[in-house]
């Protein structure tokens, strides 16, 4: 066997767990993984103290490390139209982070109950959901969320429409059913209903008040 560093040999480590358990499931045994990477199991204990430990590693490699924290500048930047800033946010998204090992990990997880949904959402909802809602309220004309704050309805719809995404991944990774729609196209679509959704939504949050009659186009700027 030739000679690793140590860091090269977690690296290797690493991407082969997350192939492995990708397609096994987060059940999938770590002397069946050991096989499969051709190291000792031993070996696999010196570098993980636990199966645990491991997993976490994986979940901080394929989620937190490849999540861009300029995605959030990008939501409050107002050089760039509304719509676009959402078709950047969801191509990069789905480039960098709903790939097929992704997904598949993000199921099985939810499925074992090992919380790191929970950890993806919050990280949506603060650094997406949270600065796109009060671009929203300005593009449509609505009171500010330092009037008003962000209400839970808001969020929650831009949650539905982020599933619409999601599921894309889900039907191709999971289901491995082929789809023809380019994620550009998926997004162009997203932002179709939410320009007829979210001033809807906030003509009953807000019903005294007068909207702006802006749409979410290309070339506009506000």
């Amino acid at each position: 066997m030739a000679y690793l560093s140590r860091a090269k040999r977690v690296e290797q480590i690493v991407a082969g767990a997350t192939k492995f358990f990708s397609e096994q499931g987060l059940s999938g045994q770590t002397r069946e993984l050991s096989a499969s990477l051709g190291i000792a199991q031993p070996l696999l204990y010196r570098y993980f103290p636990s199966k645990q430990a491991l997993i976490d590693r994986i979940f901080t490699e394929a989620f937190e490390n490849r999540w861009d924290d300029s995605w959030r500048d990008l939501m409050l930047n107002s050089a760039i139209p509304v719509d676009q800033r959402y078709k950047q946010f969801y191509i990069e998204f789905n480039n960098s982070i709903l790939t097929r090992e992704w997904v598949r990990l993000f199921m099985y997880a939810e499925l074992g109950s090992y919380g790191y949904g929970k950890k993806v959402l919050e990280k949506l909802r603060k650094e997406i959901f949270l600065p796109l809602s009060t671009v929203l309220r300005k593009h449509y004309g609505y009171p500010s969320a330092q009037e008003k704050p962000v209400t839970r309805e808001e969020i929650e719809l831009l949650l539905e429409l982020h599933g619409v995404i999601l599921y894309d991944s889900i039907r191709r990774h999971v289901y491995d059913l082929k789809t023809s729609m380019k994620i550009d196209r998926i997004v162009d679509n997203v932002v179709f209903y939410l320009d007829g959704a979210y001033p809807r939504l906030l003509s009953t949050l807000f019903p005294k008040h007068k909207p702006s009659p802006s749409r979410l186009r290309a070339g506009e700027k506000r």
